[in-house]
């Protein structure tokens, strides 16, 4: 059960990728998946959880006693509550937003003139604005990440977006 709630949330962690060719299938199956997520994490992680309580108390019950029987009781109890902390996880996880946190905002975003742009190809695209003799570029592959770049051209703030 928690490997199905883990599939569930990953898979459309692993098929939406950003800036990655995508075919119609795979995008309606992601957000099938991601509008079931919430529903059926919180399903596997209540009986994941019911589970466990009953292994818990049952292994209580059946204890013999021994060393042996007692480090097997402590290996089973560590496995339960890793299986149910697994399905609380995906629980968690599927309420999330997980593609915000890959957009976050440049924190600091510097300008170099072009021919200092070292880690950039020179055929990469970008998005340019000008104005009153002055010129900035965005690449699309850095503003894409973040969508948002508050900046100044000349003198006058501006934000620029993608």
């Amino acid at each position: 059960m928690v490997a199905l709630a883990l599939a569930w949330v990953a898979v459309p962690v692993w098929l939406l990728q950003p800036f990655a060719p995508q075919t119609p299938q795979a995008i309606e199956w992601s957000w099938q998946l991601r509008r079931t997520a919430p529903l059926v994490t919180a399903l596997v992680a209540l009986v994941s959880l019911a589970l466990a309580a009953l292994l818990w108390r049952a292994q209580a019950i059946a204890g013999d006693g021994t060393q042996r029987a007692g480090r097997r009781r402590a290996t089973t109890r560590a496995t339960l509550v890793l299986l149910v902390a697994a399905s609380a996880g995906t629980a968690w996880f599927a309420r999330q937003n997980h593609f915000e946190w890959r957009f976050r905002p440049f924190p600091d975003a510097r300008f170099v003139a072009a021919a200092d742009a070292g880690d950039l190809p020179a055929e990469a695209p970008v998005i340019g604005v000008a104005a009153a003799g002055h010129a900035l570029a965005f690449p699309i592959t850095r503003i894409g990440y973040h969508h948002l770049v508050n900046t100044t051209l000349g003198d006058v703030p501006i934000v620029a977006t993608y």
